[in-house]
C-alpha cells in the first residue's frame, strides 16, 4: 500500500514515462534508453519492478524515481495514468496485466533477438501499440500476423537491440583474454522448462565437461532458479569442489558470456546474444523445441533461432551427448571461420548497430511531444 500511494504522489511530469520489470535481470534492456532518456534529454522517468530485492529499488540513477510493485500491480496497471508505459513482459491484456482505463501508449522492447510466433504465445504482442523492433525478423513477423489476423497496425521502429550492443562493447574491452588456468572456458546456458539441458542432463554435461579439464559455467535460465531451486542447488553440491566449476545465479551481468570459449545451448535466445556479441561459436543439444505457440508454422516464416542455428555453430543429437568435448574442441579450431560468417549475420539481421536507444528514446520523446501517433486506445 505504501508503495501504491508514493507512485500515485509522484508529480506528473516524472511518471510520463513508466517503465516495468519483472525482475532485476531485465534493467540491461532498459538501460541504453533510461540513460538516453534521462541524460542527454533531462526528463525523470519512473521504474516499477516487481523484484524486492532489485537494486534500482535502493540505488536508482539520475532521473529515475523507482517503486515496487507486485501483489498492487494488476490493480495499478488498469487505472495507471502516464504518456508512455514501456515493458518486456509480453501477452499484456491477455491475461492478469490489463491495458489502463487512460490513453497509455504501450511499448514493448524485446528482451531476447528471438522470433515472435514459437517461443512466445499467440496473441504475445498484439495488445501493444509500438513495438521496438531489433530486427527485420520482427517486423516481418508481426506484420504478417498482422495481416492473417485482421489486426490494427502497430507502430513498428527499427530499433536494434542494446542488450546486444552492450554485450559488443564489454566484449571490444574484454578482449582475447587467455582463460583462466590457461584452460578453455565452456558456457551452458539453456533455455528453461522441463526438456532443457540442465533439467535433461546438467549433470552428465557438466561431470563429462570437467573430465576434458575444461572449465564450466553453468548460467541457468531466471525460470529454472525461480521453478527448480532444488535441481540448482544439488547440482553445485555435486560440484561445488570440482576444479573449474561455478555456478552462476544471476543473469544481471554479462561477465561469464565474455569469459567463455564456447556455449553450449540449447534454443534459448542467449545463444543469439552470445554469437552476435563475442564472434564465438555455439554448440546447440538438439532438445525438443520450447513452443508457446502450437500454431507457430501457420505464419509460413521459420523462426529467426532455428534458421540461424547452422550460420553460428553446430547441432547434435542428445544421443551424441559423449561427442561434446570434441565438439566444443572442432569450434574453437574454426573460431575464425566462424567470426566471420557471425559477423556479416549481424550486419544482415540485426538494426540500427550501436543507435538503439538513441533510436528508442526518439521514438519516445515523439509519442510525448505529438511529433508521432498519438497514444493508442486498444482493445
Amino acid at each position: 500500500m505504501k508503495e501504491r500511494r508514493r507512485f500515485k504522489k509522484t508529480p506528473v511530469d516524472e511518471r510520463e514515462v513508466v517503465f516495468y520489470a519483472e525482475h532485476g535481470g531485465y534493467f540491461p534492456n532498459f538501460e541504453g534508453l533510461i540513460r538516453e532518456l534521462t541524460q542527454r534529454h533531462d526528463k525523470v522517468v519512473s521504474y516499477i519492478t516487481s523484484a524486492a530485492a532489485d537494486p534500482i529499488l535502493d540505488a536508482p540513477p539520475d532521473g529515475v524515481r523507482s517503486f515496487y510493485m507486485k501483489d498492487s500491480l494488476p490493480l495499478q496497471m488498469a487505472f495507471i495514468d502516464c504518456k508512455v508505459f514501456v515493458m518486456t513482459l509480453t501477452d499484456l491484456n491477455q491475461f492478469h496485466l490489463k491495458r489502463s482505463a487512460h490513453p497509455v501508449h504501450y511499448v514493448y522492447v524485446f528482451h531476447s533477438l528471438v522470433s515472435t510466433h514459437m517461443m512466445y504465445r499467440a496473441g504475445a504482442f498484439d495488445h501493444y501499440d509500438s513495438v521496438l523492433c531489433a530486427g527485420p525478423h520482427h517486423v516481418e513477423e508481426i506484420r504478417r500476423r498482422e495481416e492473417q489476423q485482421g489486426l490494427a497496425h502497430k507502430q513498428l521502429v527499427e530499433a536494434g537491440y542494446f542488450r546486444l550492443e552492450r554485450i559488443r562493447d564489454r566484449y571490444r574491452e574484454f578482449g582475447e583474454r587467455p582463460s583462466a588456468a590457461g584452460r578453455t572456458t565452456v558456457l551452458v546456458a539453456p533455455s528453461w522448462g522441463e526438456d532443457n539441458i540442465i533439467e535433461s542432463c546438467g549433470d552428465r554435461l557438466v561431470r563429462m565437461l570437467l573430465a576434458h579439464e575444461y572449465n564450466v559455467i553453468v548460467r541457468p535460465h531466471p525460470e529454472t532458479r525461480r521453478k527448480s531451486p532444488r535441481l540448482l542447488d544439488a547440482l553445485e553440491q555435486e560440484f561445488q569442489s570440482a576444479d573449474g566449476f561455478r555456478l552462476e545465479r544471476s543473469v544481471a551481468t554479462d561477465d561469464s558470456l565474455l569469459e567463455a570459449d564456447v556455449l553450449v545451448c540449447d534454443l534459448s535466445g542467449v545463444a543469439l546474444e552470445y554469437a552476435l556479441g563475442t564472434e564465438r561459436p555455439v554448440l546447440f543439444l538438439d532438445v525438443p523445441y520450447k513452443v508457446k505457440n502450437p500454431e507457430f508454422g501457420a505464419l509460413g516464416i521459420e523462426p529467426f533461432e532455428l534458421r540461424t542455428r547452422p550460420e553460428i555453430g553446430r547441432l547434435i543429437s542428445l544421443d551424441a551427448l559423449d561427442s561434446v568435448p570434441d565438439e566444443v574442441a572442432a569450434l574453437i579450431e574454426r573460431k575464425d571461420e566462424y567470426r566471420e560468417r557471425i559477423a556479416r549475420l549481424r550486419q544482415e539481421c540485426v538494426f540500427e548497430p550501436g543507435r538503439s536507444a538513441e533510436v528508442g528514446a526518439r521514438h519516445i520523446l515523439g509519442l510525448l511531444e505529438g511529433r508521432t501517433k498519438d497514444r493508442g486506445q486498444r482493445t
